[in-house]
């Protein structure tokens, strides 16, 4: 029953009844601990967090995703050198484990038991291949749930929805001129998908695509939405830095577009002649604004400093300190001659 309260209720008014038969069941009226734990029931009760976007991660499982996602393999008695080795083969996995779902979700088609159609092929192409799979899941539920109508206004309609066991039903209110959808399950707000109770009132009205519900944390153009915000709000001053997010986002579409291409001789020779006058119009473009430099007075070459001259008085190169010391004792003339050994008493302090 604690496993009910703590993650299978659907709402607070059911999560209120199965928390009074357990305390009634078990006697634990006058337990303190239960009573703390009561009191803290926002924190852990999945039904009276659903307003939140969690992605469906309990409180109590962030510790244990947060170790799985890391995969550390280092001890208490791991050094520092040792960590540091771990820590670059992570996150080399990480970008390895990303790079290749990135492709797959370009190139591979999810698989599913019946042909894709309407608001499936739109989430098929949106969606990446795990997001997928979740919405599909909760489609097969919208398609064996039932539902009717219990109230209307305008171009609004109440539905009341029935889980396909008959467990739980939850009101949902569709617009159908705007296209909006609420439940009271609060579903989209939790995870960022819609639940099958909207997925059942979309398929009842015919709607062939999803509405504006799609969060591009899920979607597959959430990178290439990373880097326009990234081109948008982050100041760089050199004009390199500034296109380091257009040159990466525009060579992922252009690869995708080879890649839909290879295998049609036409759509071959339709990118070819394209490249070849995409390429003839840049180039009288950039000739274009050379002229135009030229004629403004403006010039792309480097300006040098001038040579400069040398003042009076100044000679060729500063003297250094074993020069300057060896010109007050006399220079270092080699007429000199060094005194014979033996030819001056030490003196008698050496002795």
């Amino acid at each position: 029953m604690f496993n009910k309260c703590l993650s299978g209720c659907g709402n607070e008014e059911e999560f209120e009844n199965c928390w009074t038969s357990m305390i009634t069941k078990y006697e634990l009226e006058n337990n303190g601990w239960f009573n703390r734990l009561y009191g803290l029931k926002q924190k852990w009760c999945t039904a009276l967090s659903k307003g939140f976007f969690s992605a469906r991660i309990r409180s109590s499982q962030r510790s244990e995703s947060t170790n799985h996602a890391i995969g550390f393999n280092a001890s208490l008695t791991t050094n520092l050198t040792e960590f540091y080795g771990i820590y670059k083969n992570t996150v080399k996995r990480w970008r390895r484990t990303e790079q290749q779902d990135e492709f797959n979700c370009s190139r591979a088609v999810p698989d599913t038991g019946f042909e894709m159609a309407g608001i499936m092929r739109h989430a098929s192409e949106v969606y990446t291949l795990t997001l997928f799979k979740e919405f599909q899941k909760e489609f097969m539920k919208g398609i064996y749930a039932s539902s009717k109508i219990v109230g209307d206004h305008d171009t609004t309609i109440i539905y009341m929805v029935t889980s396909p066991r008959g467990e739980s039903s939850n009101e949902v209110i569709f617009d159908s001129s705007m296209k909006l959808i609420t439940c009271d399950c609060l579903g989209f707000e939790e995870f960022g998908m819609l639940c099958y109770h909207s997925l059942r009132v979309l398929l009842i009205n015919s709607v062939q695509k999803i509405p504006d519900y799609i969060k591009n944390r899920w979607a597959k153009t959430a990178k290439s939405e990373v880097w326009d915000k990234f081109g948008r709000v982050l100041s760089i001053t050199s004009q390199a830095g500034k296109s380091i997010p257009w040159r990466h986002n525009i060579t992922r579409k252009f690869y995708n577009l080879v890649l839909r291409s290879e295998d049609n001789e036409d759509a071959i020779k339709i990118i070819e002649e394209s490249l070849q006058r995409d390429s003839l119009a840049i180039d009288s473009l950039s000739c274009t604004e050379s002229v135009r430099m030229l004629s403004s007075g403006k010039s792309s070459s480097n300006i040098l400093d001038p040579a400069r001259s040398r003042t009076k008085g100044r000679g060729k190169r500063a003297k250094g300190h074993f020069e300057v010391s060896k010109k007050k004792r006399g220079g270092t003339s080699t007429s000199v001659q060094a005194n014979e050994f033996g030819s001056k008493t030490p003196k008698p302090h050496l002795f």
